[in-house]
């Protein structure tokens, strides 16, 4: 009996000991978080582009063009964020011209409510979000032969994807030149912080890559973005029965 119930004692500290050491892992797990929120929203942030994403590819498998042979897909336009053209600005609805299926604008907020999302990234946001008109026209749908117009570079300048057909983009923590919940916008990035600039100047390039602290190369960057390929989306409809 000794035997066994010395086996029980070293069972039973050894069981003890694995609890005190999972107790402290999840003190300094939360310790980091505390000390560091904007790691928890970073990764927040990415959540929600990835869910952008995949939102954005199931809008085009559920949509078909409106001309024949109403068999192509389409993505959605952005949400406008000022009063001009059709539509509403900063409604989460996408805007469109119905006659012609064109977008009123190529560039504006990630449309929130079609697509069923959270409204904003998580400092409070929206999502800027840009698409190619090959692919967003309602009337004629995108084709196997349908061409992204939009370049994403990395912080050096380098080419990270060409002819893409759709970007989104989370402005991070310093939020310059992103749409606020409200409405308003933002101030843009100091002239010195081009690749932020990018970003906001309105046109088809864009700058994705690791945060930049203040004074490197390119200026402060602390931009999220994710895109989608041409292959990825094709690859995607055909799938799904749409090309």
């Amino acid at each position: 009996m000794r035997p066994r119930f010395a086996r029980s004692q070293r069972g039973a500290a050894l069981l003890m000991l694995l609890m005190v050491f999972g107790l402290l892992g999840a003190f300094f797990a939360m310790r980091s978080i505390s000390i560091n929120p904007k790691h928890g929203q970073v990764t927040e942030a990415n959540r929600r582009l990835s869910l952008a994403a995949d939102a954005l590819i199931g809008f085009a498998a559920s949509h078909t063009e409106t001309g024949p042979p109403a068999t192509r897909p389409y993505l959605p336009c952005p949400d406008k964020t000022t009063a001009v053209g059709l539509g509403v600005a900063n409604d989460g609805i996408e805007d469109r011209n119905p006659g012609t299926g064109a977008c009123v604008v190529q560039e504006g907020n990630l449309p929130w409510v079609d697509l069923g999302l959270p409204a904003t990234d998580s400092w409070g946001n929206r999502l800027r979000y840009s698409v190619t008109a090959a692919f967003s026209n309602s009337v004629a749908g995108m084709q196997l032969t349908s061409l992204g117009t939009l370049t994403v570079n990395d912080t050096a300048g380098a080419l990270v994807a060409a002819a893409v057909p759709l970007v989104v983009i989370s402005h991070g923590p310093n939020a310059w030149g992103a749409t606020s919940s409200n409405g308003t916008i933002v101030p843009l990035p100091p002239l010195a912080n081009t690749n932020e600039r990018e970003n906001t100047d309105g046109d088809a390039v864009f700058v994705t890559g690791a945060a930049v602290d203040t004074g490197g190369v390119g200026g402060e960057f602390d931009d999220q973005t994710v895109w989608l390929t041409s292959a990825t989306i094709f690859a995607r409809m055909q799938q799904a029965g749409k090309l």
